[in-house]
């Protein structure tokens, strides 16, 4: 299957990181199904690989028919309120989980999801202050994470450290295992979401993203290498 004739759907396409996904997915040629929740004017509408869907998270039905025919899906869904555990979960909780109901069903190739690092295995690896203040979405991300890793689709997640909009000056640096922290770049992640759709040594796995200058020097033996 080549870049051009596969079809991706983008949740969570007109946030910052989104929009990052929707134009790393375009440079390199795929065709890109961007679901919001209502029509908008996203810069993307004079790109003819663009096609922008309406999608419900908590509907799976809405999202199936959105994901009709298409191959791949990426998450970049996240809460726009992070102290409202309602708004938590039916967000970054239900609404990944229901993403992956429907790729189950629609029998799509690979599911990228964007979570934190300071989810599941990695709750040590930020400061204390943070997991108390972030810990209601923390938790809904924690559990997402654990119905995707049981779901049956093809996934990988990826725990971005603390994200920046500007540019960060050295290479993407991995972890497994919830040991490494730092910050990255939202166009990292991108890079990253879009690269583990099509490389076989990213399935079924989770890992934290940084860039590497951030990475303290006594954490930097946990640092892997992705092919």
């Amino acid at each position: 299957m080549t870049e051009e004739k596969s079809v991706v759907v983008v949740a969570g396409a007109t946030g910052r990181t989104g929009k990052l996904i929707v134009e790393e997915l375009i440079n390199r040629n795929f065709q890109v199904r961007a679901m919001v929740r209502s029509a908008s004017r996203a810069s993307w509408l004079s790109q003819e690989r663009v096609k922008e869907v309406e999608g419900d998270l908590t509907s799976v039905s809405s999202l199936e028919k959105v994901m009709e025919g298409a191959h791949y899906v990426i998450s970049a869904i996240g809460s726009k309120k992070p102290f409202s555990r309602k708004e938590n979960n039916k967000v970054d909780n239900i609404g990944n989980q229901n993403l992956a109901k429907a790729a189950r069903v629609k029998g799509i190739t690979h599911l990228v999801v964007i979570s934190s690092i300071g989810v599941g295995d990695s709750k040590y690896a930020i400061p204390f202050i943070f997991r108390v203040l972030m810990g209601p979405v923390l938790k809904m991300k924690t559990i997402s994470e654990e119905f995707i890793r049981t779901s049956g689709v093809s996934y990988t997640i990826i725990r971005p450290g603390g994200l920046r909009d500007r540019e960060l000056p050295e290479e993407i640096a991995f972890g497994e295992g919830g040991k490494i922290s730092g910050a990255v770049s939202r166009r990292q992640i991108a890079k990253v979401c879009v690269d583990a759709l099509t490389n076989p040594s990213m399935k079924n796995r989770t890992f934290e993203v940084v860039d590497a200058s951030t990475v303290k020097e006594e954490l930097r033996p946990f640092l892997i290498s992705i092919k």
